[in-house]
C-alpha cells in the first residue's frame, strides 16, 4: 500500500491489526530502523498520528486527542511500542517486542521462525518500508517467500513522494513478490474527498462544514494530516464558527467583495492556510514566481498571449515557468487558457503583489486587451479595480464592457456597471445609461427586486438633479422606466408593469416609443384584462415597416392569445412559429419570448417532439448561468412537456427548479405554470394533500386574472382536486360555474385532451346530462375551428362518444388520442360502454389495458379506480411488492399504509379516505389499526401529530 505521508497508511495498518487481533490471528507489526531517525535531505518525518516511534513516549505536549477519523488508532486498538505491536492484555497471540538494536523485520522473523507449526495464522504489518536499506528489504522478500507452516498475510506500507530517495527498492522489491508469489498493490491512498472527507472536517471543527469551509479545505493536498492541520489551526485562529448547525468561515461577513459591491475577488485567505500556500511558494524558481503573480492580476483563468505580453516575453520563455507551476499543481491547464487549481492559491499571490504596483499592472493589462475582439470586456474587468471618479475614459470602457457582458454574463455586467454608477455624478446621462445596464443585467441575472429598486432609485435621483431643464434627460429616463417595466412584468407586478410602461411611452414630441415599453405595456395590458391589447397588436401588425422587429414579435406573441382564448389553436400556434422565426437573438424583449408560449402551446396539443426542441431552443438563446433566468426558464418549460408525457418524476423535479430552486431564482411571472404542474402531478400520484397545498399556494402567492394564460388550468386543477376530495357533484359545480362565462369552458377544455371527457363523466356522474352537453358543445366548436389538430379531434370525439354512449367512436378517440394520460382514460371509458352491452370479456382486456397504463404513468389513483372496477367483475390484479421493512415506525408501513395514513392525517374521513383509494370503509379501518400498531399510537389525533 502506497500514499503521500498523511494519507492513512498508518492508520489502516493499526485497524488491520486490530480486527486480526479480535478474530484470533496472532499479529505483528511496527516501523523499520531509520523511522525515529532524520529522513535524507535533513528533515524528520512527523510520526504517523497516534503511533510513536521507537523512544518517543507519546504525544508531544499540549498536542490536541485525534478523534475517530483523524489518524490514530481505532477505539481499543493495542499500542505500538518500539516499533513493534503489543498483545493487549486478554488478547490472543503473544507479545513481539524488538530488542534493543534489533529491527521489526528481525524480530518478526524470529518470532515466525518460534511459531512454525504451533501459532494459528499470523498477520504482519510492517509500516514506512521506504526507510528501510537494501539488505533489510531482501531479508524480508525472503521471509516472505517462505513463510512457514502457518499462512501469513503480509501487509506492507511505504511512500515515495516527498524526501524519499529515488531510485529505491521498495518497488523493484514489490515486483519481485508480485511476480513469484502474487502480492497484490492496493490502489494509491489519493487525497480525501466527498463525505470522509466532510466527516473529518466535522470531527475537528465541531459541526459539519458548509460549501465554502468544505471547498477550502479541499483546496489543500487534502490527505487526513493535512486536512487535520488546516482545521485545527483555522479553529484555534477563531476562523471557523459554528452557524445553524454548520461550521462555517468567520465572522459570517468575511467575504470580500469587489468595488461596487460585486465584482469578484477571491475571498480573503485564513491565516494558517495562506501560510501553508506560501511555504509551497517559496519554494519555485524567480521566473515561475514572477509569472504567477502577473498571472495573478490578470485573473483566474487567463490567458498565455496576456501573460506573454504582460512578462515582454516571446510564448516560449513561458514554458519553463508554466511547466514548473502545472508540475507543482498550481495551475490546471484548459483548451484555450490558463487557471489556478484553487481560488487560495489565486488570492495569496495576488495579494503578495503591492497594491500600487499591482493597480499599475491593471492598467497595462487593459491597454493590451482593449484594441483585441473581446478586449472591451476583459479591460472593463480589470479598470473597474483602479478607476477613479473623473477618469472618463477608463469609466466609459467600464460601462462598454458591462453593456457587452449583458447577455453572457448579467452578474458580472451588473455588478460593473453599478460600480460606474457610483463614480459617476448622478443626473447625468451616462449615469441613467449605467442603471440601465444594471438592472437590465439584474432582471437577466433574476434579481428582480434589487432591479426594480435600483431603477425608482434611479429615477427619483435623476429628477431631483435635473428639474432645471428636464428634458435633458427625457429620452434615457424612458429607456430606464422601460427597464424597470420589465422587472416588474417578470416579477408579476403586471399593473406597475403596465404604468411604468406607459409613462416610458409618454416621451416628449418626437422621441421615438421605446420598444421594450411597448412590448411590455402590451404584455401588462393584456394579463390585466384591458381588450385593447389585441386590437393594439393588430394595428402593430398592420403596419410593419413603422415598428422594429421587437415590437412585432411582441405584437404577434399577444395576437396569438387572443387567437388561443377565441379557441382558434391551429392559428395561434402559427402566429407563435412565426414570431420565433422572426425574432433574433439578443434583440427580443425577453420579458415576452415567443418561445416560452409556443413551447407551452405544442405542449397542450400533443406536439411533443416540436415542443422539446422549442425548450431546447430557448435554452441555448441565452447562456444557462447559474442562478439566472436563463436557467430557470428551460426548467418551467420543460416541466408541462414532461407532465403531458407522463415522467411526473422529470416533471417534479423541473416544476421544483421553476419555483425557486437550486438552478436559479423564481420568475414570478412564470412560476404559476410550474405550481400547477406540482399540484397535477401530486393529484394524479393520489396525493391529495400535497396537491391542495400547492393550490394554496397558487391562491395566495399567484391570483390569476380570467385573462392569464394559466387561468383555465387553475380552474380545471380545483374541479379535479374537488372530484378527488369529494364526489363528482362537487367537480360539477365548478364547471357550471365556469360554463356560465363565455368561452371559459372552451379555454378549460383546452387545457388538457383529457379535460373535456373527463368534465363529461363528471357531468354525467353528477346527474347533470345538460352540463354534458354544454362541454360537448364546446368541444364540437374546438374541431369545426381546428379542423388540422389531431389532438382537438381526439378530444371532440372522447367527449361526444361518451355522453352518446358510443363504443364504437370510443375506440376511435383513443386511436387518436396521443397523450398517454388521455389514451388510458379512453381505454377506461370503452370498457364502461363494453360492459353496458354486455361485452365482459372485451371490457376486462381494455380494463387491463387502462390500468397498466395509469400504473406505468405514475397515476396511482387512476390505476387504483380501474382495480376497484375490475374487482366488482371478480378480477384480481396483484399490485403490491414484497420488500424489506422494519417492524415499526414509518418506514414500517406499507405504499397502501402510508397512502391511508397520509390521507386520514389530512381530515378525511375512512368512508372518504376509502372513496379516494377505491377500497371499502371497512379495509380502510384494517389499515388504520395496522398503522396503529407501528406507529405506536391509539388515535387520529396522534397520526396527525406524527405527520407534523
Amino acid at each position: 500500500m502506497e500514499g503521500p505521508p498523511g494519507a492513512g497508511r498508518t492508520r489502516l495498518l493499526a485497524e488491520a491489526l486490530e480486527l486480526a487481533t479480535r478474530n484470533g490471528f496472532a499479529v505483528a507489526g511496527g516501523l523499520p530502523p531509520g523511522a525515529g531517525a532524520p529522513h535524507p535531505g535533513g528533515r524528520a518525518p512527523r510520526p504517523p498520528a497516534g503511533i510513536s516511534p521507537p523512544g518517543a513516549g507519546g504525544p508531544a505536549p499540549g498536542a490536541a486527542a485525534a478523534p475517530p477519523g483523524a489518524g490514530s488508532p481505532a477505539r481499543g486498538a493495542p499500542p505500538i511500542r518500539g516499533g513493534v505491536r503489543a498483545r493487549p492484555p486478554g488478547a490472543p497471540g503473544g507479545t513481539l517486542l524488538a530488542p534493543p538494536g534489533q529491527s521489526a523485520v528481525e524480530a518478526v522473523a524470529i518470532r515466525l521462525r518460534e511459531r512454525a507449526g504451533t501459532a494459528p495464522a499470523q498477520v504482519v504489518a510492517l509500516d514506512d518500508l521506504h526507510l528501510a536499506d537494501h539488505a533489510t528489504l531482501t531479508t524480508l522478500c525472503e521471509l516472505i517467500a517462505d513463510p512457514g507452516a502457518r499462512p501469513v498475510l503480509w501487509l506492507l506500507s511505504f511512500t515515495t513522494v516527498g524526501d524519499a530517495v529515488a531510485p529505491h527498492p521498495v518497488p523493484a522489491c514489490l515486483g519481485r513478490l508480485r511476480r513469484g508469489l502474487g502480492a497484490d498493490r492496493l490502489p494509491e491512498l489519493g487525497p480525501l474527498s466527498g463525505d470522509p472527507l466532510a466527516q473529518l472536517v466535522a470531527d475537528w471543527a465541531g459541526a459539519p462544514p458548509d460549501a465554502a469551509l468544505l471547498a477550502l479545505v479541499e483546496s489543500v493536498e487534502a490527505t487526513p494530516r493535512a486536512v487535520i492541520d488546516l482545521v485545527r489551526g483555522l479553529v484555534e485562529d477563531g476562523e471557523v464558527c459554528v452557524l445553524d448547525g454548520a461550521a462555517r468561515l468567520g465572522p459570517p461577513d468575511q467575504g470580500a467583495r469587489g468595488p461596487g459591491g460585486g465584482v469578484h475577488l477571491p475571498a480573503p485567505v485564513p491565516r494558517r492556510l495562506s501560510a501553508l500556500v506560501q511555504r509551497e511558494l517559496r519554494s519555485l524558481s524567480e521566473p515561475t514566481m514572477k509569472a504567477l503573480r502577473l498571472a495573478a492580476v490578470l485573473g483566474s483563468p487567463f490567458a498565455p498571449e496576456d501573460l506573454s505580453a504582460m512578462l515582454g516575453e516571446a510564448p516560449v520563455g513561458l514554458l519553463a515557468a508554466v511547466d514548473e507551476a502545472v508540475g507543482r499543481g498550481l495551475l490546471v491547464c484548459g483548451e484555450h487558457d490558463l487557471a489556478f487549481r484553487t481560488e487560495p492559491i489565486w488570492r495569496v499571490l495576488l495579494d503578495s503583489v503591492p497594491p500600487p504596483v499591482c493597480a499599475l499592472l491593471r492598467r497595462q493589462a487593459a491597454e493590451l486587451l482593449l484594441p483585441r475582439p473581446d478586449g472591451v470586456e476583459r479591460a472593463a474587468l480589470q479598470l473597474v479595480h483602479v478607476a477613479q471618479p473623473g477618469s472618463t475614459q477608463e469609466l466609459r470602457a467600464i460601462a462598454e464592457g458591462s453593456r457587452r457582458l449583458l447577455a453572457s454574463d448579467p452578474s458580472t455586467a451588473a455588478a460593473l456597471a453599478t460600480h460606474c454608477m457610483e463614480l459617476l455624478p448622478p443626473g447625468r446621462a451616462e449615469h441613467l445609461r449605467c442603471a440601465r445596464t444594471a438592472v437590465e443585467a439584474l432582471t437577466r441575472a433574476g434579481d428582480l427586486d434589487r432591479a426594480i429598486a435600483l431603477a425608482q432609485e434611479t429615477i427619483d435621483e435623476a429628477v431631483r438633479f435635473a428639474a432645471p431643464s428636464p428634458h435633458a434627460l427625457a429620452g434615457d429616463l424612458a429607456a430606464l422606466r422601460a427597464s424597470m417595466s420589465t422587472a416588474l412584468l417578470l416579477l408579476g407586478n403586471a399593473q406597475s408593469a403596465r404604468r411604468a410602461a406607459g409613462d416610458a411611452l409618454a416621451v416628449p414630441e418626437g422621441g421615438p416609443p421605446h420598444r421594450e415599453a411597448v412590448v411590455t405595456h402590451l404584455a401588462a395590458s393584456y394579463l390585466t384584462g384591458d381588450d385593447s391589447a389585441v386590437e393594439q397588436a393588430r394595428r402593430i401588425l398592420s403596419a410593419p415597416d413603422d415598428h422594429p422587429r421587437a415590437v412585432r414579435v411582441g405584437a404577434m406573441a399577444f395576437q396569438a392569445f387572443g387567437q388561443w382564448q377565441d379557441g382558434r389553436v391551429g392559428d395561434a400556434v402559427g402566429a407563435l412559429r412565426r414570431a420565433v422565426a422572426l425574432d433574433r437573438a439578443g434583440e427580443e424583449a425577453h420579458a415576452v419570448d415567443p418561445r416560452w408560449f409556443l413551447a407551452f402551446a405544442l405542449t397542450r396539443i400533443d406536439e411533443y417532439e416540436e415542443a422539446a426542441a422549442v425548450v431546447r431552443s430557448a435554452a441555448r438563446s441565452a447562456p444557462a448561468e447559474a442562478g439566472t433566468l436563463a436557467a430557470t426558464v428551460p426548467a418551467v418549460l420543460r416541466a408541462p412537456l414532461h407532465l403531458a408525457q407522463g415522467h411526473l418524476d422529470e416533471a417534479e423535479e423541473a416544476a421544483r427548479a421553476g419555483v425557486g430552486g437550486a438552478a436559479g431564482p423564481c420568475v414570478p411571472m412564470l412560476a404559476p405554470q410550474a405550481w400547477l404542474v406540482l399540484a397535477f402531478a401530486a393529484l394524479r400520484r393520489g396525493a391529495l394533500a400535497q396537491a391542495e397545498e400547492h393550490v394554496r399556494t397558487l391562491e395566495k402567492d399567484f391570483p390569476q386574472h380570467t385573462s392569464s394564460p394559466w387561468w383555465a388550468a387553475r380552474v380545471l386543477l380545483s374541479a379535479q382536486l374537488a372530484e378527488a376530495q369529494a364526489e363528482p357533484a362537487a367537480a360539477a359545480e365548478v364547471l357550471a360555474e365556469v360554463a356560465c362565462r363565455e368561452g371559459a369552458l372552451r379555454e378549460l377544455v383546452l387545457e388538457d385532451p383529457a379535460a373535456a371527457a373527463w368534465s363529461v363523466r363528471c357531468a354525467l356522474a353528477a346527474g347533470r346530462p345538460e352540463l354534458a352537453r354544454q362541454v360537448v358543445d364546446a368541444a364540437e366548436l374546438l374541431r369545426a375551428r381546428n379542423p388540422q389538430v389531431r389532438s382537438v379531434l381526439a378530444a371532440a370525439l372522447h367527449a361526444r362518444a361518451l355522453a352518446a354512449g358510443d363504443a364504437r367512436c370510443l375506440a376511435r378517440a383513443g386511436g387518436l388520442h396521443r397523450n398517454p394520460w388521455a389514451r388510458a382514460a379512453a381505454a377506461e371509458d370503452h370498457a364502461g360502454l363494453l360492459l353496458e352491452s354486455g361485452e365482459e370479456e372485451h371490457a376486462i382486456g381494455e380494463l387491463d389495458r387502462a390500468m397498466e397504463a395509469f400504473g406505468a404513468l405514475g397515476g396511482d389513483r387512476d390505476a387504483a379506480r380501474v382495480r376497484a372496477r375490475l374487482r366488482e367483475l371478480g378480477v384480481r390484479r396483484r399490485h403490491w411488492t414484497h420488500a424489506k421493512r422494519p417492524v415499526s415506525g414509518w418506514e414500517s408501513l406499507t405504499k397502501t399504509e402510508r397512502k391511508v395514513a397520509e390521507l386520514v392525517a389530512g381530515g378525511l374521513t375512512n368512508r372518504q379516505t376509502a372513496r379516494h383509494l377505491f377500497i371499502s370503509p371497512h379495509t380502510v379501518g384494517f389499515h388504520l389499526r395496522q398503522i396503529y400498531r407501528k406507529l405506536g399510537i391509539r388515535s387520529r389525533t396522534a397520526l396527525v401529530r406524527f405527520r407534523t
